[in-house]
């Protein structure tokens, strides 16, 4: 199922999802904190599945999807992830009284990595561009596969290390961190999923 019919309902959720996480960040309100960013990783997972799914059935409304498009479509969610997580941190660690030294250094290194993904995936709109072959797009996937692991290395050490209960003012970059690095993760797995089927499926033919 194609992405672009949902962007609205997409962005429009994940502002809205930023704005009641700033507010609720900058009365302290943990918990609330806690369920914005949530949502925003769940609503991330959830259009990416129902973009996806379809495309682990084999079906005539598959046909003509390449492992490009496949790629091209979920990056988007990515990269949308990084860029709402540095705006998280601007709008929290600059726009209230939650003081953390490192927050805007984060925020503008996500900012950096949410552009690079833009910047990728212009490069991938090209169909004959160097990066949209199948050797470059199955080299994507394996940086993918390699993401998803050391994400889920860094929030099995934030959780075993007690920083969600923080009492500095990093509480709230450590919520953005779990929340955005699950999302990530489980976007990274969901283009593993779809690249392996969706090449199963083209050597079958």
């Amino acid at each position: 199922m194609p992405l672009r019919p949902s962007l609205p309902w997409l962005l429009t959720t994940l502002a809205a999802a930023l704005v009641a996480m700033t507010l609720a960040a900058g009365a302290i309100h943990k918990a609330e904190s806690a369920l914005a960013a949530a949502v925003f990783a769940i609503v991330l997972i959830a259009t990416a599945l129902r973009t996806n799914s379809p495309l682990w059935r084999r079906s005539p409304q598959n046909a003509g999807v390449t492992p490009r498009d496949a790629l091209r479509q979920t990056a988007q969610l990515i990269m949308l992830a990084y860029l709402w997580c540095a705006l998280a941190f601007y709008a929290i660690y600059l726009g209230t009284q939650i003081h953390w030294q490192h927050g805007w250094e984060y925020g503008s290194a996500l900012l950096v990595i949410g552009l690079a993904h833009a910047f990728y995936l212009w490069r991938l709109g090209d169909p004959k561009g160097p990066f949209s072959g199948p050797v470059a797009v199955a080299r994507a996937v394996r940086l993918a596969s390699f993401q998803a692991v050391a994400i889920a290395c860094g929030l099995i050490w934030i959780i075993a290390a007690g920083k969600l209960s923080s009492p500095k003012g990093d509480w709230a970059a450590n919520q953005l961190f779990l929340a955005g690095g699950f999302a990530i993760m489980c976007l990274s797995m969901i283009i593993m999923k779809t690249h392996a089927v969706l090449s199963e499926q083209y050597a079958r033919e």
